[in-house]
């Protein structure tokens, strides 16, 4: 019986302590408003639908502040794929012409994709190691997060 005391207590602290940690809303929507109106930011992705976020999430943090910095580096197999794919090249040069965004493409993935450089958009500048970008990114100072 005083096993199952001790037990129940910890459960019930444990269980009170999360509830008392439970964001509200307002914690939220703090935390979102949080973002510098000259912060620096930047995004390595390796996926279609986390370019599309990516550049979403940039352009509604520029649409907000103009003064923000945001830049995305494609990386991988995504590297490919803005290549062949209009609708991903569309979005892309969408992003930086009408929305302000830096998109640069991965040297490395270039190379290791065997793709032709022609055919990606004018509008993405190549960095020989899109990793090494980040770094020196970080290095600026940019919040930086890999996808």
């Amino acid at each position: 019986m005083k096993i199952y005391s001790i037990i129940l207590f910890i459960a019930l602290s444990i269980l009170g302590a999360n509830a008392a940690s439970a964001q509200t809303a307002e914690d939220i929507r703090r935390t979102e408003q949080s973002i510098r109106k000259r912060g620096k930011y930047a995004l390595l992705v390796m996926k279609a639908q986390h370019l599309k976020a990516a550049i979403l999430t940039g352009s509604e943090l520029k649409n907000k502040n103009a003064e923000i910095e945001f830049q995305i580096v494609a990386c991988g197999e995504l590297v490919k794929q803005i290549s062949t794919d209009k609708t991903l090249k569309d979005i892309a040069q969408e992003a930086v012409n009408k929305n302000g965004l830096k998109i640069l493409v991965c040297g490395l993935s270039i190379q290791q994709f065997e793709v032709d450089k022609t055919l990606l958009p004018e509008e993405t500048p190549v960095t020989d190691n899109g990793l090494i970008y980040l770094f020196g990114l970080q290095e600026q100072g940019y919040k930086t997060v890999i996808l």
